[in-house]
This record gives structure tokens, C-alpha cells and sequence, in this order.
């Protein structure tokens, strides 16, 4: 028996936003669909209990960051690299990739949200930008959302562990985000006596 998920997720989706993603280099037993950060958990709770997607296990979670340039017409009088890249930091959005497999039919499920640090509103975001965690639904979110808030700083609501996973405690740096210049202003050591991390500027001059 074929199923047809589409089906499924047009049926649970009434009246929400949504699209299918197609992607002709996937296999036909992928179904990519984006939907809002509102309607998350509510599609991942259909995922754990509905019969239609029977055993159903969360593999993998991604993150990712599409820039966009800012708004050139800022009030500011600062000039230079920070007033530079400070316009793509008000632009900040990441796409968070949600990867299901299904045991019993073989399927994998690709849900894509979009969260913004500038809160960008488009179609598919609402007022509360951050996503909701799903750790409870799926146990093997905690670590994944743990890492995708750590190097990203992507916010994830209703979360209960919010420790760092590989940065030390404390640490809100964000290493993934691209909000900052890439041409060697800091250098990031080890520091035996201290044992910690340091960022220092530069001491290199050509």
C-alpha cells in the first residue's frame, strides 16, 4: 500500500501556511514542506501520534543562515567595517531543517522553519520569532537543539536545558553566525594557566 503524505499534511495543515519544497536530486520517498515556527510543534506532535506516520524517529537537525543586506538608511553617523556589518547582522535569518524517518515506511521528512535575530517578518513568521522545542516529543532533539543554540543562537521556547554543549558555560559567542568580518581582527587561543578560551585582537601586523 502507497501512502501519499502530502495528503496527510494538507489534511493536518487546514488553514495554515505551508508549501512542498521539490527537489529533483532527492529520492521520490523525501517530502520537503516549510511551515511556520507557530505550527512546529503542532506538526511534529502529528509525526509522534498519528498512525499515519507510524514509527517515526528524529535523525538530524541542521541549521543554517541566509544573508540578506540590511537597510542602508540608518540614522547612525558610524562609518566603517562596524557600521558595515552591522547592517548584515540587522538582516540575520537561519533556516532550522527538521530530518524524520520513518521506520515503517521508509520515508524521511524534511520540515524547514525560519527564525530571524532581526525578527524580518515575512509569510511564513509570526510575532514570536523563536522556535519551539520539540525535545519533549523527541528525547534526541535535546542535544541537537542544544548545539544549534550554541553555534547558531537560534532561541528555542519551552527548552529546559540550556546548557552549552561544546563552548564552556557562559560562553554566548555563537561561533556559526556570520556576524562578524572575516579578515583575522581576532585570534582565539588556548590559555593553559586560565584554561579557558581566549579572544584577543590581532597582535600580527604586515
Amino acid at each position: 500500500m502507497i501512502l501519499n503524505f502530502k495528503l496527510f499534511f494538507k489534511y493536518a495543515l487546514w488553514k495554515i501556511n505551508y508549501a512542498f519544497v521539490t527537489n529533483l536530486s532527492q529520492r521520490s520517498k523525501n517530502t520537503n514542506i516549510v511551515i511556520s515556527n507557530s505550527s512546529l510543534f503542532y506538526s511534529c506532535t502529528h509525526l509522534k501520534m498519528s498512525s499515519a506516520f507510524y514509527n517515526t524517529q528524529l535523525c538530524d537537525m541542521l541549521a543554517y543562515e541566509v544573508l540578506n543586506q540590511g537597510s542602508s538608511n540608518s540614522k547612525n553617523s558610524t562609518s566603517g567595517l562596524n557600521q558595515k556589518y552591522s547592517n548584515w547582522s540587522k538582516s540575520q535569518d537561519t533556516i532550522v531543517v527538521y530530518n524524520f524517518h520513518s521506520l515503517n515506511s521508509q520515508h524521511r521528512f524534511f520540515i524547514f522553519t525560519h527564525t530571524s535575530t532581526a525578527f524580518v517578518k515575512s509569510k511564513f513568521l509570526t510575532s514570536n520569532d523563536s522556535s519551539d522545542s520539540i525535545a519533549e516529543l523527541f528525547p534526541a532533539a535535546n542535544w541537537l537543539e542544544r548545539e544549534i543554540s550554541e553555534l547558531h543562537g537560534v532561541s528555542f521556547a519551552g527548552k529546559k536545558d540550556l546548557r552549552n554543549l561544546m563552548l564552556q558555560y557562559g560562553d554566548t559567542s555563537s561561533p556559526f553566525q556570520k556576524l562578524f568580518p572575516s579578515i583575522g581582527l581576532k585570534e582565539l587561543f588556548y590559555d593553559p594557566l586560565k584554561d579557558t578560551l581566549v579572544q584577543k585582537n590581532v597582535s600580527v601586523q604586515l
